[in-house]
């Protein structure tokens, strides 16, 4: 028996009336690409007359997908000290999707001690309240309202620097700063031109940011400064940066007192090491590789900093405690050096820095031998940081409440240089010569010192042996390297019937580290590449009588508002000249230029502008 049309669309009616009773909703939340709303959020700041702080927090969230309440969004965690700081939940409950309320009951509130303070003896007094938030299910909507209240004397003055945005869209923000009359609040707000409602409520002065319909955070990757572009909110009760930092410094771990098992540490390292710089790297590497790390946030650590003594001893510290006791064997060793604070470019304005501001820390050190020094502290790194940091800038934190310094980092350029001659013998093997120069955010000064092979052993192909003989010159200063080799290959190619494939050399450390193998046709975000590159190849290869150039000549030159793209092979008495090269013109994309930048990578990353192939007679 046959259907016509018309009966087949009868009989499909039926069945999908019945997908939809089993899975109501369910087209609509597949058409949703956020896990849940944001409702409404507010977030209000109190400085009280007292110098007490507290700070409030409300939200109404609705939950689209199951994801968000089996993986995002079931549990609310707040950390605090208990000693200096009071926890109070006003309220927590869950309206489901049916109307009905659900208060979460007693056994929904569970203090633990946060997961980064763990095996951090020092700062195991931190608790973090864990809230479970139950009658979850998908359209149900989450409502929380907690407060944490600060004794005065913790902090030097009510600052914060706060992103004003979720990772879900908002329907309404209202973000409200309550300070004493008679007291004024100075603030800057960032990628958004909303103005402040001011008004008197009994003894305070309310500021009052309202914002409506705020887009999510992007998951895109290589965001400009990561949330750069987003609304953020910087601000202080008080217009005297150096006061704040001056709080901040007036600790007594700045100042960098080592006791006596200490000193005589570092004494002996100064009888082993010939220079500067190679002893700052030995310290580098007791301090980060032999000590552990408390990865405690400087706010929640309520800006504290234990002295060199006794992050020694527990053989553990923070961030900063890391840095002051960097700095103090660096100051022992006769070294010039300091503890710096890392902040956002975007957000520097010096009459308005605050201890909020401080997102990170290094340790600078300035010599006749090598100039000046960024050092990490979480990791070896082998180029300055001054060069790797895009975005970014470096407070100078002198104790003793010195006027403070602000030194902008230099936007990242890196320049890669590689040439050969290589000879192919009819074995086929491979022999020849080829040198590398570095410069910029590319080399690997540090790490250089640390490791000679490190240059050579970035070139592909396995054409450098692992012995040193091979090295006929080298030349490392400071900001610029440069090494030529000797190099030897039994097995150059890979054989494929009379075909031969070579796989032109390239520098690892360079574009290809960046890890950009395909790109998306369009973004809602700028893409930030690590830095402006220029890297170029330039091979000449002799040949054998018995094996011709299979790959066409050609020459091709890409020029866009991103950069340049250029490729060249040709033939010239016997012997193949292959030319590659890529420059950019900046280091952010967007719109069109984004589009330019695509075609460049695309070019960049084609295994025909890789290789070489050739043909034995």
């Amino acid at each position: 028996m046959q259907y016509s049309p018309y009966m087949k669309t009868i009989y499909l009616i039926p069945f999908f009336l019945y997908c939809l009773i089993l899975n109501p909703g369910e087209t609509n939340a597949q058409n949703d690409k956020y896990d849940a709303w944001y409702l409404s959020v507010s977030r209000e700041h109190t400085l009280n007359s007292d110098g007490s702080v507290d700070f409030r927090y409300i939200k109404e969230q609705k939950l689209l997908t199951y994801r968000a309440f089996h993986n995002l969004y079931g549990e609310t965690f707040v950390v605090y000290n208990p000693t200096y700081q009071k926890l109070k939940v006003n309220s927590v409950y869950t309206v489901m999707a049916d109307g009905k309320k659900i208060i979460a009951p007693p056994n929904a509130f569970n203090e633990v001690l946060p997961a980064y303070a763990a095996n951090a003896p020092a700062y195991n007094s931190l608790r973090e309240m864990v809230i479970t938030h139950t009658g979850l299910e998908r359209n149900a909507i989450i409502n929380l309202d907690y407060q944490v209240h600060t004794e005065a004397g913790i902090f030097p003055a009510l600052m914060g620097n706060e992103l004003l945005a979720e990772n879900e869209p908002v329907k309404t923000l209202e973000f409200r700063v309550r300070i004493p009359v008679g007291q004024k609040l100075y603030y800057k707000l960032l990628n958004a031109g909303n103005q402040p409602e001011i008004r008197t409520d009994g003894k305070y002065q309310v500021y009052t940011w309202k914002f409506n319909d705020l887009p999510a955070i992007s998951a895109e990757e290589a965001q400009q400064g990561v949330t750069e572009r987003y609304p953020r909110l910087v601000f202080s009760s008080t217009d005297d940066p150096e006061t704040l930092f001056s709080y901040f410094t007036k600790q007594p771990s700045f100042r960098f007192v080592l006791d006596d098992q200490m000193q005589s540490f570092i004494n002996k390292l100064i009888t082993e090491k010939k220079n500067n710089f190679d002893l700052a790297l030995k310290i580098q590497e007791k301090v980060v590789n032999e000590m552990r790390l408390f990865p405690i946030p400087l706010r929640v650590g309520l800006y504290q900093c234990r002295t060199p003594e006794q992050s020694w001893k527990s053989n553990g510290a923070t961030v900063v405690e890391k840095a002051v006791l960097f700095t103090s064997f660096l100051k022992a060793a006769g070294m010039d050096a300091r503890v710096v604070g890392i902040i956002k470019t975007a957000q520097v304005d010096e009459k308005n820095l605050s201890l909020a501001d401080l997102e990170d820390f290094a340790v600078q050190v300035e010599d006749k031998e090598f100039g000046l020094w960024y050092f990490s502290l979480t990791g070896l790194n082998p180029v300055n940081l001054k060069f790797t940091l895009p975005g970014r800038s470096f407070i100078v934190l002198e104790p003793d409440g010195k006027k403070l310094s602000v030194l902008k980092t230099e936007s990242p350029k890196q320049m890669i240089k590689a040439a050969g001659n290589l000879i192919v013998s009819s074995d086929p093997k491979l022999t020849g010569e080829v040198s590398i120069s570095m410069e910029g955010s590319v080399y690997p000064y540090a790490g250089l010192m640390r490791d000679k092979k490190r240059m050579k052993n970035s070139l592909s192909g396995g054409l450098i042996s692992g012995d040193s003989s091979n090295v006929k010159v080298t030349t490392f200063n400071p900001e610029n390297g440069f090494q030529n080799y000797i190099v030897q290959s039994d097995k150059p190619f890979r054989k494929d019937s009379n075909f031969f494939y070579f796989n032109i050399p390239i520098v690892t450390l360079g574009i290809d580290s960046w890890g950009i193998r395909t790109l998306t046709i369009k973004r809602e975000t700028a893409y930030e590449i690590p830095s402006m590159a220029d890297e170029s190849y330039n091979y000449t290869i002799t040949l054998p009588s018995t094996m011709r150039l299979f790959t066409p000549e050609k020459k091709i030159v890409v020029s866009n508002k991103a950069g340049v793209f250029s490729w060249e092979v040709k033939t010239q008495d016997g012997k193949v000249g292959v030319k590659r090269q890529l420059k950019f013109s900046g280091r952010v994309y967007q719109g069109s230029d984004y589009e330019d930048f695509k075609i460049l990578m695309d070019y960049w990353n084609n295994p025909w502008y890789r290789q070489l192939i050739f043909l034995t007679e």
